[in-house]
């Protein structure tokens, strides 16, 4: 994961480091790749502030103290410096910067706050790697964005470690494990990464098809109507094997996290326990149960 190097060493503007409880309680999970784009570019620690500026219907980025357009030689370093990584599930960058927030960044016209917008950096990144997940600790705040980034972050990590060109038969207990949680994402797109495994075609055709696919389909951040599907869904494996006590308990739960009343892993754990009680080892193989380590809830 790429990741602002202010949350590891003191690089920020005024020669400070960020202390984070939620990254910090991410760092174990990850292989950071910290990355200050103002320091990397070349602006010193500690540095002058720079700022978003709106002018001429453009953002700019604007030093005040050295009254410097850093615009197109920063884009330009920061395009390159993209290019180089090789491979990587995704990025979390800090919030209200003007060079790293994720639309938290201060935005001027003159001396005046107009608004909110990306950074620079942040900017770039999406054009760069459209299809990866992007968020700044900020926003993560909030549990629903918290709970899509890490479960996009995390699947798009197992695709990448667990499937390979060379094992034809990894593409497939991929798909088979992630299905709930992709059914979740986009149900269209799910059964067509089914048809696209049943089809003859070369496997590496195949794999890259599907990796489009997969990246595709996570984009959209599912609401509780769509997880709640899903949930009620997997009861349906358990409805008539438990007491009618349990199977109200059960649907009472999803009914609450649809309602936003509790968090989705409440009645995940529920549907776990019973598949745990009755050896279902489908569902228990399933990505949605727990899409990214327990610590992290």
């Amino acid at each position: 994961m790429l990741i602002s190097r202010c949350f590891f060493e003191e690089v920020r503007y005024d020669g400070g480091k960020i202390v984070d409880p939620l990254v910090e309680k991410l760092k174990p999970f990850i292989e950071a790749i910290p990355f200050c784009p103002e320091a990397e570019f070349g602006l010193g620690i500690p540095r002058p502030k720079i700022r978003v500026l709106k002018k001429y219907n453009q953002r700019i980025i604007w030093q005040e103290d050295t009254r410097r357009d850093l615009t197109f030689e920063m884009r330009n370093f920061f395009i390159q410096y993209l290019a180089s990584l090789s491979q990587i599930d995704g990025a979390l960058l800090k919030s209200k910067s003007p060079s790293c927030g994720v639309g938290t960044a201060t935005l001027y016209e003159d001396d005046k706050k107009v608004g909110k917008t990306d950074g620079l950096f942040a900017h770039i990144f999406k054009k760069v790697f459209p299809d990866l997940p992007l968020e700044d600790e900020g926003r993560l705040r909030d549990k629903s964005l918290y709970y899509n980034f890490l479960t996009r972050i995390f699947i798009l990590s197992r695709f990448r470690v667990e499937v390979k060109i060379e094992n034809p038969k990894s593409l497939l207990d991929f798909h088979t494990r992630a299905k709930f949680l992709l059914k979740t994402y986009h149900e269209e797109l799910t059964k067509e990464m089914g048809r696209l495994l049943a089809r003859a075609e070369s496997e590496e055709g195949k794999f890259l098809h599907y990796e489009t696919l997969l990246k595709e389909a996570l984009k959209k951040r599912p609401d509780r109507k769509k997880h709640a599907n899903t949930l009620y869904h997997l009861a349906g494996y358990f409805t008539k094997r438990i007491s009618p006590k349990e199977r109200h308990h059960l649907i009472h739960l999803i009914e609450k996290f649809g309602l936003g009343k509790v968090d989705l892993h409440v009645p995940l754990e529920l549907i776990k326990s019973f598949a745990l009680r009755f050896d279902e080892n489908y569902i228990l193989s399933q990505i949605y149960l727990e899409p990214f380590p327990a610590e992290l809830y």
